[in-house]
């Protein structure tokens, strides 16, 4: 019993982890909403704390940005399909593959443009944006291996390449903001692309 007292954590570190969460799921919100930039006194306000509660848990953006992105990544994944099968027919596997990546981009959109705005400047936020890229061209390779296997190493980099890129944020940017598709057409276009490039790619 004492060993679980000792273990269970108390009133003010509880408080403390609390306010910690609820400034970065305000940062995360506001982002969600359009604001790329929000200030600490914005942040605060949502919050319901203090300005200076958020500098005492935060000592500078690149914190707050990091515990933003551990939220992040808890939503989205709860939010978003399954990877694709592993084997199986390759429409399935396609189909399944353009369903994951084209939900996940559609939902990351308000944050990852925020993302984007401080990439240069913020090694956590490059690396976590290096890290879901990885995560996609780790799946790709996986989910189209035996379609890959068949590919000469050079081709087989310049597959994963440009299965990466068809299935990426800024692909999925281009079609449902710059040619105003909707979100089911323009997974229906990434699906229609993916098909052709596993279809096609090969040897020059």
């Amino acid at each position: 019993m004492a060993e679980a007292e000792k273990s269970r954590p108390d009133g003010r570190t509880l408080r403390s982890a609390n306010t910690r969460r609820a400034v970065a799921e305000a940062y995360l919100d506001l982002a969600q909403e359009g604001n790329l930039k929000p200030t600490a006194r914005t942040v605060a306000d949502r919050a319901q704390v203090s300005e200076r509660a958020v500098f005492r848990h935060f000592r500078d953006l690149e914190t707050l940005m990091a515990e933003a992105a551990r939220l992040q990544i808890d939503r989205v994944g709860k939010a978003v399909p399954r990877p694709a099968p592993l084997d199986g027919p390759l429409d399935v596997r396609r189909e399944a593959f353009a369903e994951r990546w084209c939900e996940l981009n559609e939902k990351v959109t308000p944050v990852r443009r925020a993302a984007l705005l401080y990439e240069p400047f913020s090694e956590e936020v490059a690396r976590r944006l290096g890290w879901i890229r990885g995560v996609r061209r780790n799946e790709i390779q996986r989910t189209f291996a035996a379609e890959l296997a068949s590919l000469a190493t050079e081709d087989q980099r310049e597959a994963i390449a440009a299965l990466s890129a068809t299935s990426s944020w800024a692909t999925w940017n281009e079609l449902r903001t710059r040619h105003n598709l909707s979100k089911v057409a323009a997974r229906r276009t990434v699906a229609r692309s993916l098909a052709a490039l596993l279809g096609y790619m090969g040897p020059a």
